[in-house]
């Protein structure tokens, strides 16, 4: 069992003992790339200028002692913190985090900050296959990577999904498998945002506890098989996911509470254009069925909603899609059809998922925004919240189905669905 690393003090001594930087530059280029001809490159995009600072201290105490050979596997991780100005870029072996370049202080919510990165880590650390992770807080479809230092903004998952296009089109790589170690952010709306992006897409439907993804046995794993293919690699993730906090005692976790409300899943993002096309064929068939048919959509949303969370976006009301839409069937045969379909191509782009016992059969691997009324779809209570309206984000799924129709018939079905504010229906 490894050892908890320090908290907070430790992580900015931690920092503190590498060199500052002395300002902000366009990252060096190697003349020739710095570990050409791996099997896997594992990139890092870590933020905790916000207050999961006392991630990054764990995180990185992990990274020192799991990854224990670098023959095959690269291990590069882009580093903002709160406590020290600055953005660092570390190459992770030999049981230690060497810099090898410091960025100056930058606001690593702007996607441009994040393209950067891309750009210099495929130039310098090309392998047969990339990893690409993504840490900070979630926000659903809003985006995630919060900066509190510069703006305390996101970024939006439409410009994330640019900036790796742009990346990997300047590069000539692929990034093979995108891990998401942010809440929220398995939907629906995310999944088909990066869909001509990624190769596979690995995130949690809910709540990601501070340790995040299970990176011992994911650094361990990849060292010891290399030769993994993408496909295995994000199916087998989702069941050391699941393993990890299967027990509060098995592993050694940040904090000892039992972890009990877990989901997580993969999939195949070559697929997921026609899971796309399926859901607006759907919401098309069901949008003018919506009014008359209300209590219907209540009782399915009731069984799809896992559970309601508070975060800094609002409250995440988001039920599982899959859920959502089997239990409307019955109500008209035409929507029947157009289910089925959306159901057929959803399970041939998922490769694996997992979730909790005590969550029952709600969880699938991918939510839909679906707040119970026009008040919580407008985060009426939030002011940061209405910064992120959800036809205006630049998603493709809302902008491509009438799923947006289909919600605005639901909440003029009834008076009180138009002016219930924070309430679970």
């Amino acid at each position: 069992m490894r050892r908890a690393a320090a908290r907070l003090a430790a992580c900015v001594l931690v920092v503190a003992a590498f060199a500052l930087p002395s300002a902000a530059a366009a990252p060096m280029l190697l003349d020739e790339p710095a570990d050409d001809g791996k099997e896997w490159t594992v990139l890092v995009y870590w933020d905790s200028d916000n207050d999961l600072e006392p991630c990054a201290d764990f995180a990185m105490e992990v990274w020192k002692e799991s990854f224990t050979s670098d023959d095959e596997v690269n291990l590069i991780v882009f580093m903002d913190i709160i406590s020290v100005e600055g953005t660092w870029i570390y190459d992770i072996h030999d049981g230690e985090a060497h810099e090898v370049e410091a960025w100056g202080e930058l606001n690593c919510s702007d996607p441009l900050v994040f393209e950067r990165f891309l750009d210099y880590g495929l130039a310098n650390y090309p392998a047969e296959k990339t990893m690409l992770v993504m840490q900070d807080h979630g926000y659903a479809w809003r985006g995630l990577i919060r900066d509190e230092t510069d703006g305390n903004r996101i970024m939006l998952m439409d410009h994330m999904a640019l900036a790796i296009r742009n990346a990997t089109a300047r590069s000539g790589a692929a990034i093979d498998i995108l891990a998401l170690d942010a809440c929220d952010v398995a939907t629906i709306e995310v999944a088909y945002e990066l869909r001509d992006t990624v190769g596979f897409l690995a995130a949690s439907e809910l709540f990601v506890p501070d340790d995040g993804l299970p990176y011992d046995m994911i650094l361990r794993a990849m060292v010891a098989d290399p030769g993994v293919e993408p496909r295995e690699l994000a199916y087998d993730m989702v069941d050391m996911y699941m393993e990890y906090y299967s027990s509060k005692t098995l592993y050694e976790h940040m904090h000892p509470y039992d972890y009990d409300f877990m989901t997580f899943s993969a999939f195949d993002m070559s697929l997921m254009d026609e899971v796309g096309a399926a859901f607006s064929d759907m919401t098309e068939v069901l949008e003018p069925l919506v009014a008359d048919n209300a209590d219907a959509l209540q009782a399915a949303w009731n069984h799809a909603f896992v559970t309601v969370r508070q975060s800094f976006g609002g409250w995440e009301f988001v039920p599982s899609a899959y859920t959502l839409f089997a239990d409307l069937r019955g109500i008209d045969p035409e929507l029947d059809g157009a289910i089925t379909a959306f159901m057929d191509a959803f399970d041939a782009a998922l490769v694996n998922e997992g979730s909790s016992e005590k969550l029952g059969d709600a969880p699938t691997g991918l939510n839909i925004w679906f707040p119970p009324c026009l008040a919580n779809y407008y985060s009426a209570a939030w002011e940061w919240a209405q910064l992120y309206v959800y036809e205006d984000i630049g998603l493709d799924l809302v902008d491509s189905s009438r799923w947006v129709d289909c919600l605005m018939e639901y909440y003029s079905s009834q008076d009180g669905l138009q002016n219930r504010p924070n309430q679970v229906a």
